[in-house]
């Protein structure tokens, strides 16, 4: 049986939870499994989900939100030019990003699969896939 979330609390109680990625947490319309193998749909409007939030069922299930890891890219740049071209690519493809001193961390999304092999092969670029917890700066992924 599929139950239906009615409700989000923040920061509520749940003896249940499912972990979402970063861009899971982003979707108005979501259909999960929880620990306790609850099938549940979700529609949403106007709202993204935060870890720790608590999912209301119609029935009165509550399933707790745990943020995942995600499929990462961390680019360490040692030239302020390359890392500034970098933040101006990714930020043309409209991507989630995290920047910070000499380093931007991204999803790893298909759109930027041309980016990645390009930063690779340069000698001043340290390019790592690895899984890590996604956390971008400000509202970086919106819609126009």
């Amino acid at each position: 049986m599929i139950k239906k979330v009615i409700k989000i609390e923040h920061n509520g109680q749940a003896k249940d939870y499912v972990a979402l990625s970063w861009f899971d947490m982003q979707k108005p319309n979501l259909s999960a499994v929880s620990e306790k193998e609850i099938f549940f749909i979700m529609k949403v409007k106007f709202t993204h989900l935060h870890e720790n939030d608590v999912l209301v069922c119609e029935d009165g299930h509550r399933i707790q939100v745990k943020k995942s890891e995600d499929e990462i890219y961390v680019f360490e740049f040692k030239d302020h030019v390359d890392f500034a071209r970098a933040a101006y690519e990714i930020g043309n493809r409209h991507q989630p990003v995290c920047i910070e001193d000499y380093k931007i961390t991204v999803l790893d999304d298909i759109s930027l699969s041309d980016i990645v092999l390009h930063l690779k092969d340069e000698d001043k670029v340290s390019v790592t896939k690895t899984q890590g917890y996604f956390r971008p700066n400000g509202k970086s992924h919106h819609a126009h």
